[in-house]
């Protein structure tokens, strides 16, 4: 997308913009009406390919009419609406499992994380009992409030955090510069939702997820707090200072005190992200107090964050030190580390195992690049161009009294900053990429991508910027194609579906309603097996009480990984008798997303048909089968298909 873009008086009239807002706007109301009014009924492996088209069709003109709106001008009101138009477009799509009624959305970690936010409804777990309690609470409030069921109420829990990076990402742009050119490139590539990788985050009720969607909005009160006038230097000053001048807020400072709220509220999302913002601050801190009296790169300018640091970093502490986990993710953080140093560690064993998976499928590590990672690749790349250019300028401009005019030096401050950040944060994610933990990285490479997102839009606004006038007419149809691009290539993969050769995170109503008959039902003592995954997340929650540590001992080790040993499980050759739960989820899962690498169609379809495997439950969705051992030729009585 170019800048240079021309001013409100380039011949297009506010009613002709309007007029194109105006269908644009419809476009994606009727295409959302559409969807709502089609709810899932069952499981959909895509839900691209299951919402119904006049919502995609809605959304493409929305986007189209939003470009092509700023693209003619940047600099009025229309432009404004044209960016609202886009923030609408993206916030509708990511709260697809919204809109089509889904009865809930996420298969791992969002199925533990909905057993604790019924216990803390129930009143059976406390606040302080969860390590990441802030959604868990959220949802409990607004779940009580709206009267709406649990499940429902984590999706839209969900939703909101991802309206708030929709929304703060250009208005981090706009708090930098205060360019109306830049607001609405940092908008546009924001809606690209670079940060969702389908490895480690996602648009569910995941913690960290959920804290990195927050993250913007610290970061814009970080920006306006380092760039407003300082009254004083830090809370810690403002408390020694004397304060019977006026009240304590304007002692301290608005921004500090927000900056503060904010930090507590990412402890409680989630302590990980809280932590990188300490060492972001800790950067921030070092740069202001010492690098900032050996070079005279503007940073001086600044507003310092002293007294925020120090107060994050000793509630992080406080609140981290009540639980034993961050102890041994520490201490897995720090060995990986320790190997990396001595170069025994094997790096990426996440990225190898998706690698070999994706190959047993044909399909290449090229592809799935291309996919995934090709956009905020380019982002990357300019974001790391834009710290690199701002640098050189600020030692070209050392001496400020022939300061360039062409940047702002408060905003080429911050970008040094945000770039300074990067190079300490790179190493610390880096270290999460050896070894068991490597799937770590790509939860930091999301946190990572908000820096992208914002230095990269400003890379592209200062290529638009020395672009001749006389070539932005041929310009602009060229950024309209590049930007219809990237969207695409974006959008397509911030749900998992076939076309990344994953399944969906659909968890529909005969799934959730099947496991609770049958957990229900069951017999404390009988072991239960499953398709590539046991039940552990549907006990998880569904079973009062039942969490991740205390799982029972019957659900743990029986699974099946593939065919032979699902066979071996058919034929009898378990010494105990067994629950084998298969959901549509399972058999669509290794069918159409899976392309049968592990199991094949006939093999999932014919389980009850085997001898000795008795078929004692189904709603349509979710069948349960009770498998007899029969390693003597032997078949217990008493159970009957």
């Amino acid at each position: 997308m170019s800048v240079g873009l021309g001013s409100s008086g380039t011949g297009v009239s506010d009613a002709w913009g309007r007029l194109v807002l105006t269908v644009g706007f419809l476009a994606v109301a009727a295409g959302t009406v559409v969807a709502w009014q089609t709810p899932a009924t069952a499981y959909e492996v895509s839900i691209y390919a299951a919402t119904p088209l006049p919502f995609w069709i809605g959304a493409s003109i929305g986007f189209l009419s939003a470009a092509v709106v700023t693209l003619r001008s940047c600099r009025d009101r229309v432009a404004g609406l044209a960016v609202v138009l886009g923030l609408v477009t993206t916030v509708t799509i990511g709260a697809l499992p919204v809109v089509r009624s889904y009865r809930f959305y996420g298969r791992a970690d969002p199925m533990s994380h909905l057993g604790w936010a019924t216990e803390m409804l129930a009143g059976r777990m406390s606040f302080g009992d969860v390590f990441y309690p802030g959604g868990h609470s959220t949802t409990a409030l607004l779940t009580d409030a709206m009267g709406v069921p649990i499940e429902r109420g984590m999706l839209l829990v969900a939703a909101l955090y991802f309206a708030l990076y929709v929304v703060f990402i250009p208005l981090i742009a706009k708090a930098l510069s205060g360019n109306r050119e830049l607001t609405v490139i940092a908008a546009f590539s924001g809606f690209m939702v670079l940060p969702v990788n389908q490895i480690s985050n996602g648009l569910f009720f995941h913690t960290y997820s959920m804290a990195m969607w927050f993250f913007p909005v610290f970061l814009y009160a970080l920006v306006k707090h380092i760039r407003s006038e300082p009254a004083v230097d830090s809370i810690t000053d403002a408390v020694m200072s004397d304060l019977a001048d006026g009240p304590i807020l304007d002692a301290v400072g608005a921004w500090n005190v927000v900056l503060a709220v904010l930090g507590v509220t990412l402890i409680l999302i989630h302590p990980q992200v809280a932590l990188n913002v300490i060492i972001l601050l800790g950067t921030l801190v070092v740069l202001h107090a010492v690098v900032c009296r050996r070079f005279d790169l503007f940073v001086s300018d600044l507003r310092p964050v002293y007294g925020v640091f120090v107060f994050i970093a000793l509630c992080w502490l406080v609140w981290i030190f009540q639980f034993d986990q961050v102890f041994s993710v520490g201490e897995r953080v720090a060995v990986s580390t320790y190997e990396a140093i001595l170069g025994t560690a094997e790096a990426g064993e996440s990225v190898e195992t998706r690698a070999e998976s994706a190959q047993s499928v044909d399909a290449s590590i090229a592809e799935l690049f291309v996919k995934l990672f090709l956009v905020p690749s380019v982002y990357i790349a300019l974001g790391f161009l834009m710290f690199v250019y701002t640098l050189w300028r600020s030692f070209q401009d050392a001496d400020k009294r022939h300061l360039s005019a062409d940047v702002d030096p408060l905003s080429r401050s911050v970008v040094t900053y945000f770039g300074y950040a990067g190079l300490v944060l790179g190493p610390f994610f880096i270290a999460h990429f050896m070894g068991p933990i490597s799937h770590l990285f790509f939860r930091h490479y999301g946190f990572g991508m908000m820096f992208a997102i914002v230095l990269g839009a400003a890379a592209i606004h200062r290529i638009g910027v020395v672009i001749p006038e006389g070539w932005m007419k041929a310009a602009k149809p060229l950024a309209l194609g590049l930007l219809a691009v990237a969207l695409a290539l974006s959008l397509l993969t911030v749900f998992t579906s076939p076309y990344i050769y994953n399944a969906t995170h659909h968890v529909n109503d005969q799934h959730i309603d099947g496991f609770d008959t049958a957990i229900e039902h069951r017999a404390e003592d009988i072991q239960w097996s499953g398709i590539r995954n046991g039940p552990g997340r549907e006990f998880d929650a569904l079973v009062p009480g039942t969490v991740r540590q205390n799982r029972p001992d019957v659900i743990g080790g029986a699974s099946t990984y593939n065919e032979s040993e699902l066979q071996s499980l058919l034929s009898g050759a378990s010494d105990e008798v067994m629950y084998l739960p298969v959901s549509q989820i399972d058999v669509d899962r290794e069918v159409i997303a899976y392309r049968e690498v592990r199991y094949s169609e006939e093999s999932l379809r014919r389980i009850g048909a085997q001898p000795g495997v008795h078929h004692v439950q189904s709603n349509g969705g979710f069948d349960l089968y009770y498998v007899t051992p029969r390693a003597n030729g032997s078949d217990p009585a008493g159970v009957s298909d």
